[in-house]
């Protein structure tokens, strides 16, 4: 029995030395977690004990098998699946269909923004999802005349909420899930505590969307907004559009020199024949093949392709086959070719099949087609292309490509191939046709097959951060079953809620677990607690659901601190904030949570 209590002893301490270590922040994720693993694995290296759930012997091979729980192998398939319909810009069209007219219903519009979110966040993983509605919702920030600081974190915790409504709504569902079908024999069904989840997580939207944008835009009121001068900043490129039958701006007017649909974006020049056109530009009529050159950065260069901007066509519009685009900048090399010519003297585009989108602008510079300026050394080019056509301008002497600024552009052709693959994979495992982790495989090799995505993505897709934290997570919680660590936790909380009522129980173990969830992350809570969830129902005789569901949405309450779920770090740069607005945010909206579970419990019977 001593050698036991020595391993278990063992185990308890490196859990308590993993938790502080992911709350401090200070090493990166990736590097806790593989320690815990090297650990565990040294540990129990030629073990002598035998486990006090399973009666195997816990060595390597037990705690290894971590790395194939089916839960683990969803999640990161789900992760592709996601992927996937972000570089075809499957759901970017929805989002810009209801972003709608900017000019009109703003604050329906975010709310109609967030619903969607919501939705989605409960059949999507959140992380995909915050990406495409980030630049969308400072945008909307924009037009509503308020700091976007004000609407990005509800952003985030509208995503957590949605999440906790289904099986595959979070990574937590999930792990809990698998890690209960290793402990019972039995996997949670899809919709199985949707009822509970829609309850809890519409008093959290309500507070989300109505009441916290409040809170924030009035603690914002001095403090500028970075994201606005971010936006505003970085170079400005000189584009050129021609207007043809299917162009939006034809027929327009110029009010007071400004375009109604480009109020964001400067006109440098209008080519009309041989007429060039300067501002100020007072009623001037667009009309067909006018050739207008505009100011504007690359991001908003990049939001108007990837929105399918019709405005823009004859840009996106470059004459190849693009399967995936990308766009980069690139350097014009000393004594290369292109200095002292300009673009169409060039057989720059015929050779590597790439084109010229946009040159950033340069005082010397006359009023005219930017492929029409003579270069000079140092010029930025910003250069479309397929991706294999745009890793092989490396090796050309011309130009220096900048690599970090590579943008890639939705493969637009393959969007319904994606929406149906998505729609297949999140059906067969809603109507339990497929397990949940054959479902989402099978969503892998689909798109894999379809190329919607190639390998090169799917592999990019898989976040090795996730991946190693989830992997440690679960070998911690086999390793603390099988020494009996589960069983020595939940005999203490056991003798410290002795004398309470069940409701009381529930209740006092939500919040327990909503606090650590939020200093260690939602997976490894979801993951180390769910053992000790099933003892503790053990002991008090009742049903292991109730406080498996229990755990699941506390461990969903990471609102309080930027570590304890992923899209609160997603949002936490482009809003500016601080480790403070976090918790000024989510402590209140981690204790609503936790007196609407007591309520649901003691009064609806959920």
């Amino acid at each position: 029995m001593g050698t036991i209590d020595f391993y278990m002893w063992a185990v308890f301490a490196l859990t308590i030395v993993t938790m502080i270590l992911y709350s401090l922040d200070k090493i990166k994720m990736e590097i806790i977690s593989l320690f815990a693993i090297v650990v565990l694995l040294l540990l129990f290296q030629g073990s002598p004990i035998l486990g006090t759930s399973s009666g195997n012997a816990v060595n390597i091979n037990l705690l290894l098998q971590g790395f194939a729980n089916p839960a683990l192998i969803a999640l990161m398939s789900l992760l592709v699946i996601g992927h996937g319909l972000l570089v075809t810009g499957a759901l970017e069209d929805i989002a810009v269909w209801l972003s709608g007219d900017r000019r009109k219903n703003t604050l329906y519009k975010f709310y109609g923004i967030m619903i969607l979110v919501f939705i989605l966040s409960a059949t999507l993983n959140n992380t995909p999802i915050i990406i495409m509605f980030i630049p969308i919702i400072i945008a909307l920030s924009k037009q509503m005349d308020i700091s976007s600081r004000s609407i990005l974190i509800p952003l985030s915790y509208v995503s957590i909420l949605g999440g906790m409504t289904t099986l595959i709504g979070s990574s937590t569902n999930l792990l809990v899930s698998g890690t209960t079908s290793t402990l019972m024999g039995r996997e949670l069904g899809f919709f199985e505590f949707t009822h509970q989840g829609i309850f809890l997580a519409t008093i959290g939207f309500i507070y989300s969307i109505f009441i916290l944008p409040i809170i924030l835009e009035r603690q914002n009121k001095n403090i500028k907004d970075e994201n606005l001068k971010n936006s505003e900043s970085g170079r400005i490129y000189l584009v050129e559009l021609e207007v043809d039958n299917e162009n939006p701006l034809l027929g327009k007017k110029f009010v007071s020199g400004i375009l109604s649909d480009l109020k964001e974006i400067a006109v440098n020049v209008i080519i009309r024949g041989d007429e060039k056109l300067l501002p100020p530009f007072e009623d001037v009529e667009i009309l067909k093949h006018d050739k207008i050159v505009l100011e504007l950065t690359k991001d908003q260069l990049t939001e108007k392709l990837k929105s399918n901007d019709k405005i823009f066509n004859s840009i996106d519009n470059t004459g190849f086959s693009s399967e995936r685009g990308v766009l980069i900048e690139a350097s014009v090399a000393p004594r290369s070719f292109f200095i002292g010519r300009n673009i169409s003297q060039t057989n720059f585009e015929a050779e590597t099949n790439c084109k010229i989108i946009g040159i950033k602008s340069d005082k010397k510079f006359l009023r005219t087609l930017p492929r029409l300026q003579k270069m000079e050394s140092g010029n930025i080019l910003l250069i479309k292309g397929e991706e294999k056509d745009i890793r092989n301008l490396r090796g050309k002497k011309e130009i220096f490509p900048i690599e970090w600024s590579a943008i890639y552009l939705p493969a637009k052709q393959y969007i319904l191939r994606s929406r149906v693959i998505f729609a297949v994979t999140v059906l067969s495992a809603a109507t339990g046709i497929l397990n949940i982790t054959v479902a989402a495989l099978l969503g892998v090799i689909l798109m894999l097959l379809t190329n919607v995505l190639n390998i090169r993505d799917a592999i990019s897709a898989l976040d090795t951060k996730i991946f190693l934290l989830v992997a440690s997570s679960i070998m911690l919680s086999t390793a603390l079953q099988e020494t009996g660590g589960a069983i020595y936790i939940a005999d203490i909380l056991k003798n410290l809620m002795l004398d309470f009522n069940l409701i009381t129980i529930l209740s006092l173990f939500f919040i327990f677990i909503a606090v650590i969830t939020n200093f260690l992350s939602n997976n490894a809570t979801a993951v180390l607690f769910t053992p000790i969830a099933i003892n503790l129902a053990r002991d008090f005789n009742v049903e292991p659901e109730l406080f498996i569901y229990c755990l699941i949405f506390a461990a969903n309450c990471s609102f309080a601190t930027p570590i304890g779920y992923k899209t609160n770090l997603l949002v936490m740069g482009p809003g500016n904030y601080q480790f403070k607005d976090y918790l000024k945010s989510g402590i209140p909206l981690v204790l609503l949570m936790w007196l609407s579970y007591t309520l649901m419990i003691n009064f609806l019977g959920y």
